[in-house]
């Protein structure tokens, strides 16, 4: 009775210990961008250079779905506007979705900076992708954020997430 009892005793402490492994802190960290922008980030985020090739700032959790891009335009090398890049960021994205639908814009402000936010969700590959796409116009650049999840689900699941990350962007 005694082995059972140990037995039992040590399976609920291992699946105690894989549970309590598998939550995520609530705790964000500051990243700089190439010295060119800051952004606050959930630490079950890392980075990953594979997101977008010569983006500043590219994090993500691949076990969770959830990305997230920066990247800075110097003023002098734009030429469009700001709502003519956000529509150039979207119709990429429409064409790699099956039944795009995008959100009205929205106001973005941050403590420094004021942007421009639409969300566009879809089917890519058969599965359903949200983004959350932003413009803030800064002194030197214009940068563009993208921050994706699969799915309405998860969209609704890291909504405060995503909010906190557009929330702490600031030029450097």
């Amino acid at each position: 009775m005694k082995k059972h009892s140990l037995l039992v005793l040590s399976i609920v402490y291992c699946l105690t210990s894989i549970i309590s492994s598998c939550k995520y802190s609530n705790q964000y960290q500051a990243i700089n961008a190439a010295n060119k922008f800051s952004i606050s980030v959930p630490s079950w985020m890392k980075e990953d250079k594979s997101l977008k090739e010569g983006a500043d700032f590219q994090y993500a959790n691949h076990f969770r779905n959830f990305y997230a891009i920066g990247e800075a335009i110097p003023k002098g090398e734009l030429k469009r506007t700001n709502p003519e890049l956000m529509n150039d960021n979207l119709n990429v994205l429409r064409k790699s979705m099956a039944g795009a639908q995008v959100s009205d814009s929205t106001e973005v402000n941050t403590s420094q900076l004021r942007g421009t936010r639409v969300e566009i969700f879809g089917k890519m590959n058969n599965e359903n992708i949200y983004f959350s796409e932003v413009i803030f116009e800064g002194n030197k650049n214009i940068y563009h954020l993208s921050i994706w999840t699969r799915s309405e689900d998860r969209k609704l699941h890291f909504k405060e997430d995503i909010n906190k990350i557009i929330a702490s962007f600031k030029e450097i």
